[in-house]
């Protein structure tokens, strides 16, 4: 099963690989040790790595597959630029390669929050290594509806879910996990995004990241009308539900076009993924 889960990432990364070639200039530009990165990123090599950024920038990785984003980070910019003195949530941290860019604008704070303990330990670490302790806050939690226990469902492949694969939008990937009726998962503490502004006293999240691997709809849907003024800006990538029609990224539009905001960006990557940029 592993080896299946790993050959698909992969085959899914080559059929991608000649298009990532005109990203070269700019990986070339922005990334030291480039040629191990781009072995990485095209799927030749699936190796952990830490990548030198010429700005100074340390970004140690587990695997091969954190090479893609990085490059949708810095090199892509699928999540825009950041403006000096803001102040971030990012849900969904990983590793921290989102809130570590985000602290290239000056005086920038993040609230980081990433439930993996494995990813959660290097998002500490990266941290440490790029000395941003006084700007990046990690969190090991995991974003819903309510502070409980949560069961998050776990897989060969990096994206781990509060779904089941039978109910995952990666299930069109990922088919071989129908019939796995055994499916490991381990139970995670969570918090409500309401509860990210409370117990920060956040009055103004300049910039709102989501990337939580469908968790992104009830996030949202639940957050009270109030936090929602606190919001300036929404960068979040959909993914899709099988089942549920309102956990779709052109419901997720119209829900937060009621809210008062405006999309800026509609990046559709997949037919169950995309990117979403909004703003008050």
């Amino acid at each position: 099963m592993a080896k299946t889960m790993k050959r698909k990432i992969n085959e899914l990364i080559s059929l991608n690989a000649v298009s990532y070639f005109k990203y070269l200039p700019s990986i070339i530009f922005k990334i030291k040790n480039w040629p191990s990165f781009l072995l990485n990123y095209t799927g030749l090599k699936t190796k952990p790595f830490t990548y030198l950024l010429r700005n100074g920038t340390k970004i140690k990785t587990k695997d091969g597959i954190s090479a893609v984003t990085i490059a949708v980070v810095f090199i892509k910019k699928d999540y825009g630029d950041i403006n000096d003195n803001s102040v971030v949530i990012d849900i969904g941290a990983n590793i921290g390669v989102y809130s570590i860019f985000a602290t290239q604008s000056k005086n920038t704070i993040v609230y980081a929050y990433e439930p993996m303990s494995n990813n959660f330990n290097l998002l500490r670490e990266n941290i440490k290594f790029n000395k941003l302790e006084k700007n990046i806050f990690p969190f090991n939690l995991a974003i819903g509806t309510q502070k409980e226990k949560r069961r998050l469902y776990l897989g060969d492949s990096p994206f781990h879910s509060f779904y089941p694969i039978n109910k995952s939008p990666f299930n069109s990937l990922y088919r071989d996990y129908l019939k796995d009726k055994n499916q490991k998962y381990i139970e995670v503490n969570s918090i409500a995004l309401k509860d990210v502004f409370e117990e920060n006293k956040i009055e103004q999240c300049d910039i709102l990241k989501l990337d939580c691997e469908g968790a992104e709809f009830e996030i949202l849907y639940n957050l009270p009308d109030e936090y929602f003024r606190k919001i300036k800006k929404i960068r979040l990538e959909y993914h899709n539900h099988l089942i549920n029609r309102k956990n779709k990224g052109s419901y997720l539009i119209k829900f937060l076009e009621q809210k008062g905001f405006k999309l800026k960006k509609f990046k559709k990557g997949s037919d169950y993924q995309g990117d979403l940029w909004f703003e008050a």
